[in-house]
């Protein structure tokens, strides 16, 4: 939307109004560095072999110093943009970068607007020595990106290739506690939606956990609980280059699209959405939940999914064979059509008080006609 990031889209025309604060950045840094172009241009031109094999296509109509620029250029202005916006030290001229920060986030998370995460290290140190002692380049990204953080999961001892890399972290459980996805396993889906999985019986309920991935049913008490997923104008954009960048990247260990797989099944009509915003397990921010039914619905199009959540797996078993049992049918047409509500509760109440009292009047009228032998 506003900044272009890499080569992919250096060469659109609507993203160069941008490119003048990237040279002002780079001079700034350099100024307070007390370092010379050529030094992180040799700095750059070390890990040549490296940056080639983070691009599918090298320089992309580029010339090779051309291509080194960019990369160069790019990265300077975001070591220089987060060190700005976590100190609070913007200068009179930052007000166009300053208000536009919200999008500029969102820019610099999308998969083809991404600088390896092993440049920004090397540059980091050269640019800023004295912080790089005490405040590593993980810590500052980790603080620059916070609002992102949902889990709230601490910098030491996390490994990123890039901004989207970081999303998707933040959205997993820890790592030691990720399922071995099961290939070759029969690969279960589930056969009902959100609101026929309620009209069956089973309890949607929101949990506390801010992972994604946290989902549990539990079997005898029916009750399928799920973290709440908030649903905002940039989500859609968002999890699109999460599950692109799993597709590209990491062949089964896509558990980002898994749970978006999970959600479509859940998902039909809008009168699914209706329900699960009821729950709270989705906060639709979209204005609409037609919007929202599209958008889970779309995310899925065209995307593979091998293997399998062995967790999900089971939970699709174990829903579809307690949709299949008559007896939670039964009891979950009694609860919701004659037990949803006070007033309800409270007319059954007196209707089976009726049948009772008229029950009673019958055998007493049998009674008195009927002589006792």
């Amino acid at each position: 939307m506003i900044i272009s990031i890499g080569p992919f889209h250096h060469k659109d025309e609507k993203l160069q109004t941008m490119e003048k604060f990237k040279v002002r950045y780079l001079k700034s840094s350099m100024k307070r560095a007390n370092i010379n172009l050529k030094n992180l241009v040799n700095a750059v031109g070390e890990m040549e072999e490296r940056i080639n094999c983070c691009y599918v296509e090298t320089s992309h109509g580029m010339a090779e110093d051309d291509f080194f620029k960019v990369i160069l250029m790019d990265a300077i202005f975001i070591l220089e943009l987060m060190f700005r916006n976590v100190n609070e030290c913007w200068e009179p001229d930052d007000l166009l970068i300053a208000d536009q920060m919200v999008f500029i986030v969102y820019d610099l998370v999308l998969l083809e607007n991404q600088i390896p995460f092993f440049v920004l290290k090397k540059l980091f140190k050269l640019v800023y020595p004295k912080l790089s002692n005490s405040f590593s380049l993980i810590d500052l990204t980790f603080k620059f990106f916070e609002d992102f953080n949902v889990q709230k999961i601490p910098p030491k001892n996390v490994k990123i290739e890039h901004f989207t890399d970081l999303i998707r972290i933040f959205q997993l459980p820890q790592l030691q506690s990720l399922p071995k996805r099961q290939t070759g396993s029969e690969m279960v889906t589930l056969s009902y939606s959100a609101t026929q999985l309620h009209e069956a019986g089973v309890k949607f309920q929101v949990n506390s956990s801010k992972c994604l991935l946290d989902i549990t049913f539990d079997f005898k008490n029916g009750v399928l609980e799920m973290p709440c997923l908030e649903l905002y104008d940039q989500t859609e954009a968002l999890i699109r280059n999460v599950m692109a960048f799993e597709q590209c990247r990491f062949g089964e260990k896509i558990f980002i699209t898994d749970y978006f797989f999970f959600l479509d099944d859940l998902v039909n009509t809008t009168k699914d959405i209706d329900l699960l915003c009821d729950k709270r397990i989705i906060r639709n921010y979209l204005g609409d939940n037609k919007a929202a039914t599209s958008l889970v619905n779309k995310l899925s199009i065209n995307v593979s999914w091998s293997g399998i959540n062995p967790n999900y797996n089971r939970i699709f078993k174990e829903l579809n064979a307690f949709c299949e049992k008559p007896w939670h049918k039964w009891k979950a047409t009694l609860r919701h059509q004659y037990f949803s509500t006070p007033w309800r509760i409270a007319s059954t109440i007196a209707a089976i008080i009726l049948l009772v009292f008229t029950f009673i009047q019958a055998v007493c009228s049998i009674i008195q006609i009927v002589p006792i032998v």
